[in-house]
């Protein structure tokens, strides 16, 4: 009694909380429904509390919606008109979202529709603290289990009946241009609401403005989930609008159904829609243009680096903009209208173009403008001539970049002036590449830079002329003795005299820095005693600092003398065996020889100078001449014939004839008359005196030495006669018959002794 007394003071609280709350409460409607009920057999659960098996019914109002008992003990409402009383608390709310029919049996883990029910009516009673679950005693394990559950997710469940709404975002938004169209970002509208609609509000929106979905596409009410975005129309002026979100929002709410003292309350899971207004939104637009200067040269090429200047049409300026490293220079937030953009610095190396140019900024556009700049070009002027100031055409000179890269050739005229046009701006270099013949290559680098448009730069190079050295040695035809004295012309390829000069002591002369060309020394004068060189001596200096070396031979005057031997008193008798000796200005012995069978000594290749001789051996039967001869050999080739007459000895007594007595010593070979071969001159090796080295004269080459002719074998005649050949034929008869006899006689005196 004690227990259900509490029950119906609970009841009575509970009954009189539903009444005030639906007083403030309001709703959309006041309405009765009709709750009809539906037995089926139900054992699975006994209340120790009650005492008794714990039942229900199955309750539904005339839409055929399932509602539960909110008291229990009390009569299940069966065909009356219970009046709407607001909504079920939250708890009660989550119990019915969890169970049954909201979850179906399976998800329930019952088997069939009357378990799921059971078990959901226990978990509403439990939340409302009517009966407590955990002390029934349930003959259904299955229902036990799905009642637990139920409680245990309506516990876990934050949901409520309660609806709200949101707008995201909620900052200020800028509409950014997108075609025609300012447009916002995507405005998304959130809420617990199981469904509704909701359309979109503005202020201070220009003529045009739309709402459109993600898609484009043009729409009045949406549906929840649906996004929209605020488009503006680009031709509007910067400015900003205010949106607001009315939303007609549906949820399920518990709705209590009030009973009587006698039957219970029931409460039916129903949809009811409310109106949610969202807070003010923002959005802003700037309705400017911008402008995209290109900065670029004759050839497209983007130039960056230039720096423009912006003025409106009232000639205010706007700013300044740099073209960036793709010659790009842009200013935005222009506002509508004329501009002009004018460069106030070309880029490096380009002429400045400060021409204004004008342009029209469009909402929303960018008003593009192309400016070209001339690159700056400049000229050099080379002019070349020689060390003398000397023209010199045909010299090849190449310009190249720092690095080394040639840019281009170009060579001289016959002014001696090479131009080069048109260089673009920068550092650059020109060296000679090709020279002229007869002249050093200037390899010196010339620096210049290009800075100034059309500026043209002037230079003049000089080349030294290739100049070389000679030296001439003159020698005489054994190449040891340097010969003094000679004189030579330096003359031109054309024999054109351009100095003189002499040997010194050592046989030289040296000339230096003769320039470059084809020469020749000409012999004018030879060395004492040397013939005179008849050909050139041709040379060439063709490399600047060489010394040409040459070597020039000259060949001694040589001479001859022919001394004829004849009696002084004929001088027809030519006397063979005359001895001569040829001695040279000092006195010194050169050559000897005798006179041959025509009683002539030849003395050959004498070498100039002056000379002496004597007889140093006279004919048999003559006197000795002791007369010193001189002469002198000057001109090559020559040949002096001297005649040198003996007198005869007296003619001693004719000696007597042999005894025969004394053949044992006879002397026939003192009889025989002289061989034939004459005798060959010997000359004596002692040097004939030169100018440079008196002492010493070199022995002529074998193959140049000649033999002097036989000296004649027979002995000259005495007294002035000629010889008589039948004197020979006598004497040569008693020389033989004596002969004979002195052998007869010397037999017989041995005959004799034997």
């Amino acid at each position: 009694m004690v227990l259900k007394r509490s029950y119906q003071t609970l009841l009575l609280f509970t009954s009189v909380l539903l009444f005030v709350m639906s007083f403030l409460i309001p709703l959309n409607q006041a309405s009765a429904e009709v709750i009809n009920r539906e037995r089926y057999q139900i054992d699975w659960a006994y209340s120790p509390q009650y005492g008794k098996d714990v039942r229900t019914e199955l309750l539904k109002n005339a839409s055929g919606q399932i509602a539960y008992c909110l008291v229990y003990g009390l009569k299940s409402p069966n065909g009356e008109d219970l009046p709407e009383a607001g909504k079920a608390d939250d708890v009660s709310y989550r119990v019915l979202m969890n169970g049954y029919p909201q979850k179906t049996p399976e998800s329930l883990g019952v088997s069939n529709w009357q378990e799921a029910h059971y078990a959901t009516q226990l978990a509403l009673w439990n939340a409302l603290g009517q009966i407590s679950v955990d002390e029934l005693q349930f003959k259904n394990a299955a229902v036990e289990k799905a009642a637990k559950n139920i409680i245990h997710a309506a516990n876990q469940s934050q949901d409520t009946q309660d609806v709200w709404m949101s707008v995201i975002p909620t900052d200020k938004q800028e509409a950014q241009l997108n075609g025609e169209y300012f447009e916002t970002t995507t405005y998304n509208v959130q809420t617990n609401a199981k469904k509704g609609t909701f359309h979109v509000e503005m202020t201070n929106a220009p003529q045009g403005t739309r709402i459109v979905t993600e898609q484009g596409e043009v729409k009045e009410t949406f549906q929840l989930g649906e996004k929209f975005r605020i488009q503006v129309p680009k031709s509007s002026k910067s400015s900003e609008l205010s949106l607001k979100i009315v939303s007609n929002l549906t949820n399920i709410h518990a709705i209590v159904y009030k009973g009587t003292s006698t039957i219970q309350d029931a409460t039916v899971l129903l949809e009811r829609s409310t109106e949610q207004v969202s807070t003010d939104l923002q959005v802003f637009w700037k309705a400017n243009g911008a402008l995209k200067v290109m900065k670029v040269d004759e050839s497209k090429k983007p130039l960056p680096g230039a720096v423009f200047e912006i003025a409106n049409s009232n000639q205010q300026g706007m700013g300044t903009i740099t073209a960036d490293k793709n010659g790009i220079a842009e200013m935005g937030n222009l506002e509508l209208g004329t501009y002009t953009v004018k460069e106030v610095k070309a880029p490096i190396g380009y002429v400045l173009d400060a021409t204004p140019k004008p342009f029209e900024v469009k909402t929303g556009e960018v008003a593009v403008v192309e400016m070209k700049n001339v690159q700056i070009k400049g000229n050099i002027e080379i002019k070349k001539v020689s060390d003398t100031g000397k023209i010199l055409p045909g010299v090849e000179f190449t310009v190249f970049t720092p690095e080394g890269k040639a840019v281009t050739k170009v060579t001289t005229n016959q002014e001696g002036i090479a131009k080069v046009h048109s260089l673009p701006f920068g550092k650059y270099y020109f060296q000679e590449t090709k020279g002229l013949e007869g002249y050093l290559l200037n390899q010196t680098k010339y620096p210049f830079e290009v800075k100034e448009h059309n500026q043209t730069l002037t230079f003049e190079v000089k080349n030294d002329q290739v100049k070389g050295n000679v030296q001439l040695v003159k020698v005489d035809e054994d190449g040891k003795t340097k010969l003094e004295g000679a004189v030579c012309i330096l003359a031109d390829e054309k024999g054109k005299k351009i100095s003189e000069h002499k040997t010194d002591k050592n046989g030289l002369i040296k000339i230096d820095n003769i320039p470059f060309g084809k020469y020749q020394f000409i012999e004018k004068t030879s060395p004492a005693g040397y013939v005179l060189v008849k050909d050139p001596i041709p040379f060439s200096i063709t490399e600047n600092g060489k010394t040409i070396e040459l070597v020039a031979k000259n060949t001694k005057i040589k001479g001859s003398i022919e001394i004829t031997k004849v009696d002084v008193a004929d001088g027809n008798n030519k006397l063979p065996g005359a001895e001569f000796t040829i001695y040279n200005e000092q006195g010194q012995e050169v050559v000897k020889g005798k006179t041959n069978e025509q009683g002539i000594a030849k003395f050959e290749k004498l070498p100039a100078g002056k000379y002496t001789y004597k007889e140093t051996f006279a004919p048999e039967g003559y006197l000795i001449n002791e007369e010193t001869f001189s002469f002198e050999i000057k001109t090559d080739g020559e040949i002096i014939k001297h005649v040198v007459a003996d007198q005869k000895k007296e003619v001693p007594p004719t000696p007597e004839t042999p005894q025969p007595e004394q053949p044992e010593q006879p002397q026939p070979e003192q009889l025989k008359p002289q061989p034939e071969k004459p005798q060959t001159p010997q000359v004596i090796e002692k040097p004939v005196p030169t100018p440079e080295k008196p002492q010493h004269i070199v022995k002529q080459p074998q193959p140049m030495k000649e033999q002097p002719k036989k000296v004649e074998s027979h002995l000259p005649t005495t007294g002035g006669k000629a010889e008589n050949p039948y004197w020979k034929w006598i004497g040569v008869t008693f020389v033989v018959l004596g002969s004979i006899l002195a052998v007869y006689a010397v037999r017989k005196r041995k005959n004799q002794k034997v």
